[in-house]
């Protein structure tokens, strides 16, 4: 049983004399118990918006606490269509051990994580060696994959399932600024002679496309050749990380590669799921220092851009949500600031930084005599 209460009381006002206050609040009945909420400044209005919002948090459901390897599997199912989900089962697997499989989700805090997150920061990594050989500490983008695989899971927890209250804070380690790493021409032919020694007959066919079309791991080795188009000469992705389909034009040399390619023509271009030990072994012949085979997309998207190509384009070939994700190459452009400058000046500056230039060619021509 709930109703509003009116409450009246005198007190003394600015020039001393006794007024007459009156205020509104509410009894509620909580757990068989009946409980007064007052307030001197709510009046009738209030007190009803009041009332209204505690019997909203009343009667809210309460949530069902689930262990965190109940929400794991739970998870799987939920993001079944997620083209990443391998990683997110091996973070899963780590989440497990550490937290433990029993433990509830309302267990795993604010502080907890923060713990965690920690901790993780000072493991040494695996495969990464400073100048001495050294192993140095995880990546903060490594541990970032991580706790945005628990955020995700506690959100479906909390938003869906109605199995979490809340959803505690997780902060996330600052990334530094991207690397990008390309091949010179004379690594480019190294790393794709070491290919062609590799046991793995189709190694040097899929590391070319990769560097020549800037395609993604999963992009390279998922192809199949209903998505071939060799009338038009381009390669239609459906699956893509963005979730978006994209048509990426094939150059002459990629072309030419899969036109060779003897019949039958039905399924996968290659049969190869992995191939990361073979690359790794290709890069080590060929004396390549810190080279992966994401790389190879960042080697396409370089010279794209150092060789003339628009930043626009760039996107739509990488298949970049945003332009500002492609950007990062902006830099590499030769033409590109002095394009940008150009383009924003006022009529008198263009005409005569063009009247410059001119001179200025003009002027390397007679000096080339």
């Amino acid at each position: 049983m709930a109703k509003l209460i009116k409450r009246v009381w005198t007190s003394r006002g600015p020039t001393g004399h006794k007024v007459k206050r009156v205020s509104y609040g509410f009894t509620v009945q909580v757990d068989g118990k009946q409980e007064r909420h007052f307030s001197a400044e709510w009046d009738r209005e209030a007190a009803q918006d009041a009332l209204a919002t505690f019997r909203l948090e009343r009667d809210k459901p309460k949530a069902r606490p689930i262990t965190l390897s109940e929400a794991a599997a739970r998870y799987e199912q939920a993001k079944a269509r997620k083209q990443t989900l391998p990683g997110d089962r091996l973070i899963l697997k780590r989440l497990l051990a550490h937290f433990g499989a029993d433990t509830r989700l309302d267990k795993i805090t604010a502080e907890v994580i923060s713990l965690y997150r920690d901790g993780r920061l000072s493991v040494p990594s695996e495969r990464r060696k400073d100048a001495e050989g050294k192993p140095t500490p995880l990546a903060a983008g490594t541990v970032n994959r991580e706790l945005a695989c628990l955020r995700c899971l506690l959100r479906l927890a909390h938003e869906e399932w109605g199995a979490l209250a809340a959803v505690p804070r997780i902060r996330l380690e600052k990334e530094p600024e991207g690397r990008i790493r390309w091949l010179e021409p004379d690594e480019e032919r190294g790393l794709l002679a070491a290919c062609q020694k590799s046991k793995n007959p189709n190694l040097v066919k899929i590391v070319t496309v990769a560097l020549e079309t800037g395609m993604r791991y999963g992009e390279a080795l998922g192809l199949t050749w209903d998505r071939v188009d060799l009338s038009r000469g381009v390669l239609r992705l459906e699956r893509t990380k963005s979730g978006k389909r994209r048509e990426v034009p094939m150059r002459q040399t990629v072309y030419n590669l899969l036109a060779a390619m003897p019949e039958p023509r039905e399924g996968r271009l290659w049969p190869d799921k992995l191939i990361r030990t073979a690359f790794e072994n290709a890069v080590a012949e060929a004396k390549l220092e810190d080279f992966r085979f994401h790389d190879c997309r960042h080697h396409f998207a370089s010279w794209f851009m150092m060789r003339g190509g628009s930043l626009q384009a760039l996107q739509k070939i990488l298949g970049h949500a945003t332009l500002a994700m492609t950007s990062r190459y902006a830099h590499l452009s030769p033409d590109y600031l002095r394009r940008e400058i150009e383009r924003t000046a006022t009529p008198t500056e263009a005409s005569v930084s063009t009247q410059s230039a001119h001179e200025g060619a003009s002027d390397v021509v007679a000096v080339e005599k």
